[in-house]
């Protein structure tokens, strides 16, 4: 049958195929994926950088009809990964665009000025969210009276991160799924309430908990 669908055709065909798709995601209570541990996190990571977002741009694209936002990091520092860039640009799915919103069940699209730590999964491959366990991944910058403190995406201050990779499998607790928007992986300690956020680890103490697990 497909042989007989003019190119036209097949584009709209295309277009509601992935409309219908995102609408699943925008539709669904919370999207569901992997639970990991920090050492994961930061071993499967291809780029590891500290920076802040300096644009943030939604297009469609004319092929497939998918609504993505590309935003762009200034880079600050690189952790982990060989990129030479001063900045760099990531595609989340979903976004506003020409009228139409399209936003996937536990999406955070990194905000214009935000400072954040991200770990990347892949610079190459085409993912729904660049970012590695999509909150898991993500780790936002806060001001606390001049001191640079770190939080997690669902605005809980990061108290502590521990390698959990030691822990015998007989007691360690097995993998589940979380929702992606602000469940945070094992090893990573916090503190419930956003307030407590001089209580958190600096930029530096993190990216230092950070390095030791790459030197591990």
């Amino acid at each position: 049958m497909n042989a007989f669908l003019n190119k036209p055709a097949k584009r709209i065909i295309t277009a509601l195929t992935c409309s219908l798709f995102m609408l699943a995601f925008s539709n669904a209570s919370a999207t569901t994926i992997l639970a990991m541990d920090i050492d994961k996190v930061v071993a499967d990571a291809e780029f590891v950088f500290e920076g802040a977002v300096i644009n943030s741009e939604t297009r469609q694209d004319s092929n497939s009809g998918i609504i993505s936002t590309y935003v762009t990091f200034q880079i600050n520092d690189v952790i982990k990964g060989d990129y030479s860039g001063e900045s760099v640009e990531l595609k989340f799915m979903g976004g506003v665009f020409n009228g139409q919103i399209v936003q996937v069940s536990g999406m955070r699209i990194p905000e214009m000025a935000e400072q954040g730590i991200y770990f990347v999964e892949s610079m190459s491959r085409d993912l729904i969210n660049p970012l590695i366990g999509w909150s898991q991944g993500h780790f936002i910058i806060v001001d606390d009276n001049g001191t640079r403190r770190i939080s997690t995406a669902g605005n809980q201050p990061v108290l502590e991160v521990e390698a959990v990779s030691s822990i015998p499998r007989s007691i360690k607790k097995p993998l589940s799924t979380v929702e992606g928007n602000t469940d945070i992986a094992a090893g990573v300690m916090t503190e419930t309430s956003p307030i407590m956020i001089e209580r958190a680890l600096s930029v530096e103490e993190f990216k230092s908990r950070i390095a030791d697990l790459l030197a591990n």
